[in-house]
């Protein structure tokens, strides 16, 4: 060692670990903290130094680097890309991570190493962020990427009928336009943690034999920096300071207006992103499955590495309410009953049975023998909930607000709830901490420039990102004009957030409030009507280079897209196919966002 605060590392020093290897110490570092694992790579360093102590010490080597793209609305694939670049870094391997929509993809022919991890939305479509890349890869002038070489992780719900359909189309155009499969597609279920441990030490070895030989390397002796990020697999712990109802009593739907504490210098958001939500299940359903299993719930049981009750596991690791068709095919072992046959031959009937029912109407239809570890390894990972977030940082600093419609619904004989909507609407109490970690939405932004018109377009809760445009436009000097249209069943009970409606349009921040209350007349009148009456104003504020978002269910969402290009027609002359170029070129420039479920 010289004075100079330097250590020369010879080639032999950095042999770096294998694949296998590497997840081996991946596991088994996890969930140390900062000062923890500081100490262990000085301690680490101090053994390889012959015991006398030592700064750590990374392995650096001139590289190949990999670009690891991430495309999804909910979270998922950024979690599983983001855990693939740690692991790419700790093992000494350049990567650079972006998301899809920060990709430039006329720039994909100068890639040479790919990974990309993507998920399903929709009826098999590739989500909103990976849109671009996607009609680029498979539009007239495709590039030529005989140079890329690629792999790509493929994340979906296998009780849907296009299971990992995005990353199969994706896979398959790097693979026409001449890229190079380094690794097999991989479609992960939603329990992608188990697949995601098994693919990553192959990856890690894949990139590892692309890496040029290693060189002798000067590493200064300089502290390790570290930041905490909260994300999916660590959460940030939320304090509830607000918990008021919207809707009035007579209302059908019983919406809550939630605001969260958070120290914005741990974890910060965006208008227009949405907030992942970690929730227990209902203590009393929990109560209700041991009773008709007649498993006790203080049996230990193991997850992972971890032993906790088998309590403590339905209340919050395992998966409850959506039931996957997995789960039936693994109930029917453990029932003498052969009526499940029927649904188990055929799998779109497996799919429409299992969507019908959750795991307690089925063991209560199909009785049944189970052990409770057989119990919690049949159930699937208990998976968070996401919520469009109704505030703006520009006002809301320290706080983030949801807007949450608590489900109530009759079905196979039991009156059903909302398993998130009711913790978060009805058990979660004010200063009870709630773990929630923040899913950017980046194809759902307000334009950069702030004197863009901008109409938004919302049903029931799909109202509050527009909250949240709303206050940030309010913050910003100048800003552009802004008409809200809005949709519900009763304008007494369920106009939700009206009053801040009422003091933008005072302010002069909101132009125009258009509603459609769909229970108030004898003929129903939805968010799409009322677009489509107001075509000759939506022609205009597009012409002054407007951009439309749109937010709530997906079938409201093809509802305005076919109001859109029946304003085309009716107010603009254009044929059919014109009009379908327009609604195409208004997504093509970004002026037409969704954010639908």
């Amino acid at each position: 060692m010289q004075a100079t605060g330097e250590q020369h590392v010879s080639n032999e020093q950095l042999q770096s670990l294998s694949g296998p290897e590497l997840g081996r110490l991946l596991q088994a570092i996890e969930g140390l903290s900062t000062e923890q694992l500081n100490w262990a790579s000085g301690y680490l360093a101090g053994i390889s130094a012959g015991g006398h102590p030592a700064r750590p010490v990374s392995t650096a080597r001139q590289s190949a680097q990999v670009t690891i793209l991430y495309a999804s609305q909910t979270g998922n694939a950024r979690s599983v890309a983001q855990r693939l670049a740690d692991a790419a870094a700790a093992s000494g391997i350049e990567s650079r991570l972006l998301s899809a929509h920060e990709f430039k993809a006329r720039r994909i022919a100068d890639e040479r190493l790919l990974i990309l991890v993507v998920s399903t939305q929709g009826e098999g479509e590739v989500p909103e962020n990976a849109e671009s890349l996607y009609n680029y890869l498979t539009g007239r002038k495709p590039p030529d990427l005989s140079k890329l070489e690629f792999a790509v992780f493929g994340l979906g719900d296998s009780s849907y009928t296009h299971f990992c359909k995005a990353g199969v189309d994706f896979d398959q155009a790097l693979e026409k336009l001449g890229g190079r499969r380094i690794l097999e597609r991989l479609d992960a279920d939603v329990d992608f943690d188990s697949d995601f441990s098994v693919w990553l030490p192959n990856a890690l070895q894949v990139l590892e034999n692309r890496q040029p030989a290693r060189q002798a390397v000067v590493l200064p002796l300089t502290p390790r920096q570290s930041v905490t990020q909260y994300n999916r697999d660590k959460p940030y712990p939320a304090s509830l300071i607000e918990n008021r109802r919207l809707t009035t009593d007579q209302a059908l739907t019983d919406v809550h207006h939630l605001v969260l504490e958070i120290d914005p210098a741990a974890i910060s958001y965006q208008a227009g992103d949405s907030l992942g939500v970690w929730f227990r299940n209902d203590p009393a359903q929990v109560d209700e499955i041991l009773g008709l299993l007649a498993l006790d719930g203080n049996t230990h049981v193991r997850l992972g590495d971890k032993s906790l009750s088998l309590s403590e596991a339905l209340l919050e690791k395992r998966e409850l309410s959506l039931l996957h068709p997995k789960v039936v095919s693994g109930w029917a072992r453990h029932t003498d009953s052969g009526s499940l046959d029927k649904q188990l031959a055929d799998k779109n009937e497996l799919r429409r049975f299992a969507a019908e029912r959750r795991f307690i109407d089925l063991i209560e239809a199909f009785p049944g023998r189970i052990e409770a570890q057989q119990l919690v390894d049949l159930l699937g990972p208990l998976q968070p909930r996401l919520y469009s977030i109704a505030s703006s940082p520009a006002e809301y600093a320290d706080e983030i607000h949801l807007t949450v419609s608590a489900l109530q619904y009759e079905a196979h004989g039991r009156r059903h709830r909302g398993a998130a909507s009711a913790y978060l609407s009805e058990r979660l109490k004010p200063d009870d901490n709630l773990d929630v970690y923040v899913v950017d939405n980046d194809s759902f932004r307000l334009p950069d420039d702030p004197s863009t018109p901008v109409i938004m377009i919302g049903a029931g809760t799909g109202i509050a990102p527009f909250r949240s445009f709303l206050q940030q436009r309010a913050s910003q000097e100048n800003p552009g004009r802004n008409w809200l249209i809005f949709g519900n069943r009763h304008f007494h009970d369920d106009f939700l957030y009206q009053t801040d409606w009422i003091e933008h349009r005072r302010s002069g921040v909101l132009e125009k409030v258009s509603v459609a209350f769909s229970r108030d007349s004898e003929q129903r009148n939805y968010v799409q009507d009322r677009l489509f009456d107001e075509g000759p104003a939506v022609l205009e504020w597009l012409a002054q280079g407007a951009h439309i978002y749109v937010c709530g269910a997906i079938d409201m969402e093809k509802g305005v897209a076919e109001s859109l290009q029946r304003i085309a027609i009716e107010y603009a002359g254009k044929t059919r196919l014109e009009a379908e170029e327009f609604y195409q070129n208004l997504r093509h420039q970004k002026r037409y966002l969704r954010d639908v479920y």
